[in-house]
């Protein structure tokens, strides 16, 4: 039973400086560093400790050398949870152009990251992805099909 609680232990502090730091070439050094404090392990938890710090360190060498990426879906499942929260107390459930707005809701806006964003794409180029992935919105269908014909008005 003491091994399966320091193999617990182990993989839980992966998992918490995973998700609470993300995915770097520095990944490995600090997860080393929090394993450390925790004190001797057993043999078979310590051979899975190093195996695991293998793999972590496999995987961040194909990291771009300053990049941090998301390693947990957790934050992603999160923000849909709330969009669908939100969406659910609307009168129309879809994915429409709104969808959008979730980068901008997930990180800090500055004046200059709002500028490069503002230059950096074109709203017809918007309009165009919108019409191509997501279509005209049920609103819109739903006009269509409601309005009178124009012809015999």
């Amino acid at each position: 039973m003491p091994e399966w609680a320091q193999t617990i232990a182990v993989s839980k502090t992966v998992q918490t400086v995973l998700k609470t730091e993300g995915l770097s070439r520095t990944t490995p050094t600090a997860v080393r560093a929090v394993l450390a404090a925790q004190g001797p392990l057993a043999a078979p938890v310590a051979d899975f400790q190093t195996r695991v710090l293998e793999h972590l360190e496999q995987e961040v060498v194909k990291l771009p050398a300053d990049a941090t990426w998301l390693a947990s879906s957790d934050i992603i499942d999160s923000v849909f949870g709330h969009d669908k929260t939100f969406t659910a107390r609307g009168p129309l459930k879809e994915v429409g152009r709104l969808v959008l707005l979730i980068p901008a809701l997930l990180s800090q806006l500055t004046a200059p990251l709002m500028r490069e964003a503002m230059t950096a794409v074109r709203t017809v180029d918007v309009e165009q992805w919108v019409h191509a992935h997501l279509g005209p919105s049920m609103l819109a269908r739903r006009r269509r099909a409601l309005r009178p014909d124009m012809k015999t008005a």
